[in-house]
């Protein structure tokens, strides 16, 4: 009978481990799983602000010819008044 007593001992030992593996490896496995995605998120917002910083610099640098052609503009424009203005003093 003690044979008997002492086999389920073991055996409550036995479920007694395996419940307790199962309930720290359970976190872990849902710990890995957590970060895993994190780290898919990180590299997809990192990869978007790397597109759209690439797009902002290529607007800004748009931006800045217009800004060239327009200053042109304005200078052909305040030599064509000079000239008028001379021509109207000059008379």
């Amino acid at each position: 009978m003690e044979d008997y007593a002492f086999n389920w001992q073991v055996l409550l030992v036995i479920v007694f481990l395996v419940g307790l593996l199962a309930s720290i490896i359970k976190p872990i496995l849902k710990l890995n799983s957590t970060l895993t995605r994190l780290d898919t998120t990180l590299h997809s917002i990192q990869n978007d602000f790397e597109r759209r910083e690439r797009e902002n610099i290529k607007e800004h640098d748009e931006f800045n010819e217009r800004l060239d052609e327009h200053e042109d503009t304005l200078v052909e424009h305040d030599k064509s008044i000079c000239e008028l203005r001379y021509r109207i003093d000059g008379r």
